[in-house]
C-alpha cells in the first residue's frame, strides 16, 4: 500500500510540474501559444528583415541580424549570456533594430549573406549594407569590444 502511494503522490508531483512547464513556456508568448527559443526578453526582437531595413532608414539605426538555429549550443548561449547582458541590450537598444532569422527556416537570406555556422551576427545599414560581422559565440565583453571598434 506504501507503494502506491508513494508512486500516486510522484505522479501528482510529475504532472504538476509538467503544467508549471508549459504555463512557462507559454508565458513567452510567441504566436502559436508555444515557447519561443528566439525571445530574449530586454530586445525588441523583429523577425522580418525587410520592414526592420526600412525602420532603420527611418530612425538612422543599424539593423543587427542575428542568424540562428534550433540545437545550436553556442546560439543559445549568445542569447542568453550576451544578448541578454543589460550592458550589451543598452548598446542595442539604443543603435540598433535586432532581427532573428533562423537559418533553416529562412536560408534564402541565409544564403544571400554567406551563413556557413551558427551564431552569426551581421550589422547592416538601412541600405541592406554589410557594415560588420561577428562570427561564433562572443561574450558580452567581446560583442562591446566588436561593436565599439
Amino acid at each position: 500500500m506504501k507503494k502506491y502511494a508513494l508512486i500516486s503522490i510522484l505522479a501528482i508531483f510529475l504532472v504538476s510540474g509538467l503544467i508549471v512547464s508549459v504555463s512557462a513556456a507559454d508565458s513567452y508568448g510567441n504566436n502559436d501559444g508555444g515557447y519561443d527559443s528566439n525571445f530574449i526578453d530586454g530586445l525588441n526582437v523583429s523577425y522580418d528583415l525587410e520592414q526592420s531595413l526600412k525602420d532603420a532608414k527611418l530612425e538612422n539605426k543599424t539593423v543587427m541580424v542575428v542568424f540562428d538555429q534550433d540545437s545550436c549550443g553556442y546560439c543559445d548561449m549568445l542569447k542568453q549570456d550576451t544578448l541578454s547582458d543589460s550592458d550589451v541590450q543598452k548598446i542595442i537598444n539604443e543603435n540598433c533594430i535586432p532581427v532573428i532569422i533562423d537559418v533553416n527556416k529562412d536560408y534564402e537570406i541565409a544564403s544571400q549573406f554567406d551563413v556557413f555556422g551558427t551564431p552569426l551576427i551581421v550589422f547592416l545599414d538601412g541600405d541592406g549594407k554589410e557594415l560588420h560581422r561577428i562570427e561564433g559565440y562572443v561574450t558580452p565583453d567581446e560583442f562591446l569590444s566588436e561593436v565599439h571598434g
